[in-house]
């Protein structure tokens, strides 16, 4: 079949601009633009009002024409109907609130309320604007503060972008030659202060199993100072014995 182009204007329903009594609810005599006042058990129940010895009448063609009508009026209006409790819903089901379009859950149930089910039964559909924000903190480089009130659940990036970040210089106690583990979940940074012993004894630093620093120049009293990154869950030692320690801090 072939595309059905819309209809260029605004869509009314059949015999909306019937006059008096031209038109009236189907099966009645009153006359209502409403489709509460106009979708009644005499509608549901259809021709079988009619006596098997009578005719239909213009109004109740009228007003038959008038309901569909106004239905199809409404869904052209709205383009996806709002949601009501006592409307019949399945999955997969979308409505739509002044919150924004839903779409039922598997196993959801229709007649709870999307706005406050808290996503149990309805899945709120996000905007173009929501996807495109979430779109683009993937792949990103930021500065600054990061304001990101449309993202949800949980940011694999969060607490990682930067070191320092939510980070500060800590005395911790370290020994020579020991093997120690980042377990913080995020970057650190060490900073070791080695005294010269006097025994010109090198000084190392490593990173896993790559050596990252290695220093053998330790003469005049002048020491050394190590510097080095530990990448989240990565091990780490120095060897420095035996030079003494001066100090062993951690950006963490």
């Amino acid at each position: 079949m072939a595309k059905i182009d819309r209809f260029n204007g605004n869509l009314k329903a059949f015999a909306s601009d019937a006059t008096g009594t031209e038109r009236t609810i189907f099966g009645d005599t009153a006359q209502s633009d409403e489709l509460d006042a106009n979708i009644t058990v005499d509608l549901l129940r259809g021709w079988g009002v009619i006596g098997v010895d009578s005719n239909p009448t213009k109004q109740h063609f009228n007003g038959l024409a008038f309901t569909l009508g106004q239905l199809i009026s409404y869904l052209h209006q709205r383009g996806v109907p709002e949601w009501n409790a006592a409307q019949e819903y399945y999955e997969g089901s979308v409505v739509t609130t002044l919150a924004g379009i839903y779409r039922l859950n598997s196993g959801g149930v229709g007649s709870s309320d999307p706005d406050t089910d808290g996503g149990v039964n309805w899945e709120l559909i996000p905007t173009q604007a929501k996807v495109d924000a979430k779109a683009a903190i993937s792949g990103q480089a930021f500065s600054g503060n990061i304001s990101a009130p449309n993202l949800s659940g949980t940011n694999t990036g969060d607490g990682v972008l930067a070191i320092g970040v939510g980070q500060t210089w800590q005395i911790v106690s370290r020994a020579s030659g020991v093997t120690y583990t980042n377990t913080t979940g995020k970057p650190i940074t060490a900073v070791v202060n080695i005294r010269d012993s006097g025994n010109y004894n090198p000084v190392t630093a490593f990173v896993g199993a790559t050596r990252v620093i290695y220093n053998h120049d330790l003469t005049g009293g002048a020491g050394s100072s190590l510097t080095f990154i530990i990448p989240a869950g990565s091990t780490y030692k120095s060897d420095y014995s035996p030079n003494p320690l001066e100090s062993w801090v951690e950006l963490r």
